[in-house]
C-alpha cells in the first residue's frame, strides 16, 4: 500500500470502478504513464494485464516481469467482451482488475457492453484506454470523451481550455443546466461503492411533473421547456451542496442524496412535492392553477445495491405515486 509521504496517483483516488481515458503526446510520455499506474495496481493486490504494442509489452514485461500479464498481439475486439466476462470470473487471489488498452479506437463499439462491468458497486474493474494524441482526430477525440467515464487528461490540457469546454457540453444537459443521465449514473456508482466501503446510506429521489405531456401539448414546447428550468430551481433550492441534480431524460430528474436515510429522503421528497403544488409556474400568464409531481424514493442498502436496481425502484415507486393521484413523494417496495 502507499506508504507515509508517497504520493497518490489518480487512480489510487478512485473509489469505483471505472472506463477511463488517457491521453499521450509520445511514447516515454505513455510509459511514464503507464509505470506509476501498474505499480499502484501491483501495491493494491490487483491484476494488471497490459494488451498493445510490442514495443511497450516489452518494456514493461522486462520492468515487472511475473508481476503483470502482458498481451501481444492484442485480444481481438470481437471477443473482447467474452474475454473480459472470464477474466473477471478469474480474479479470486486479487481485490480487482486493472487493464490497460494501448490505441483501441475499435472497442469503443463494446461501450454499453463496458458500462454493464464498470456501474455496479461490486466491480473492481479499472480499464485504462491509452490514445496517442497526433493519432486522433478532433471528431474522433469527442466520441472517446464520450465513451469514457473518466478522462484523465490534466497532463495535456490545461483548466478551462477546449478539455473542459467539452467536457461541460458532454456531462451537462444544455436546456436546465444540471447534469445529464451519463453523469449521473457514473456518480452514483461512485457514490454507491462509496457507500457500500464505509457503511453509509444513500438515497435518490426519482421524479417528474404529473400530467407533463398534456401542458406540453397544450402549451405548447416552449411552455414545457420553462416548466423544467423552473422545477430545476425548485430542486436545486431543498438540496445540499454535497447532492446532484440530473435530468435523466424527458421531464424526468434524479436528485442523488449521498449518506441519506430512506425516511430523511422521504421528508425532502415530500416537501418538493409540496412546494412544487404550491409554486407559480406561470405566474397567471396562463389557465393552469396548480401543478404537481410525483416522487419516487429508493435507497441503498435497503431497496438495492446496484446502479441501474437502485434507479429502477426509484422509478417504480414514482409511478405507484402516479397511480395514487400524483403530488406525493413515496418510498419504493
Amino acid at each position: 500500500m502507499n506508504g507515509p509521504g508517497k504520493p497518490k496517483n489518480e487512480m489510487s483516488n478512485l473509489e469505483r470502478s471505472v472506463h477511463a481515458l488517457h491521453l499521450y503526446q509520445d511514447y516515454e510520455q505513455m510509459i511514464g504513464i503507464v509505470l506509476p499506474l501498474i505499480t499502484d495496481g501491483i501495491e493494491l493486490n490487483e491484476k494488471c494485464i497490459f494488451i498493445g504494442t510490442k514495443k511497450a509489452c516489452a518494456v514493461l514485461e522486462k520492468k515487472f516481469k511475473s508481476k503483470i500479464s502482458i498481451l501481444s498481439p492484442t485480444v481481438p475486439a470481437a471477443e473482447f467482451v467474452k474475454w473480459l466476462r472470464a477474466e473477471m470470473e478469474h480474479t479470486d487471489l486479487h481485490v480487482g482488475l486493472r487493464i490497460f488498452l494501448q490505441n483501441a479506437e475499435e472497442y469503443l463499439q463494446y461501450e454499453e457492453v463496458i458500462d454493464d462491468f464498470v456501474t455496479q458497486a461490486d466491480t473492481k474493474l479499472f480499464l485504462i484506454c491509452l490514445y496517442a494524441v497526433d493519432t486522433i482526430s478532433a471528431n474522433q477525440f469527442l466520441e472517446l470523451l464520450k465513451s469514457h467515464g473518466h478522462v484523465l487528461v490534466d497532463h495535456l490540457l490545461r483548466p478551462n481550455s477546449f478539455y473542459s469546454r467539452v467536457k461541460h457540453r458532454i456531462w451537462v444537459d444544455p436546456l436546465t443546466g444540471v447534469f445529464n443521465k451519463r453523469y449521473l449514473e457514473n456518480q452514483l456508482s461512485q457514490e454507491l461503492q462509496r457507500a457500500s466501503r464505509y457503511e453509509h446510506n444513500l438515497s435518490i429521489l426519482c421524479c417528474d411533473i404529473d400530467n407533463f405531456v398534456a401542458i406540453n401539448d397544450e402549451f405548447g414546447h416552449e411552455v414545457g421547456d420553462r416548466i423544467l428550468e423552473e422545477l430545476t430551481s425548485i430542486l436545486k433550492r431543498n438540496i445540499r451542496s454535497i447532492d446532484i441534480v440530473a435530468r435523466y431524460g424527458g421531464d424526468e430528474f434524479i436528485v442523488l442524496l449521498p449518506e441519506t436515510e430512506r425516511n430523511r429522503a422521504l421528508k425532502t421528497g415530500t416537501r418538493i412535492a409540496e412546494q412544487i403544488k404550491d409554486y407559480d409556474f406561470f405566474k397567471d400568464e396562463l389557465q393552469v392553477k396548480e401543478m404537481s409531481a410525483s416522487i419516487g424514493v429508493a435507497s441503498f442498502p435497503e431497496d438495492a445495491g446496484g446502479t441501474f436496481e437502485l434507479i429502477k425502484k426509484a422509478h417504480n415507486a414514482l409511478l405507484q405515486a402516479k397511480k395514487e393521484g400524483g403530488g406525493r413523494a413515496l418510498l419504493c417496495t
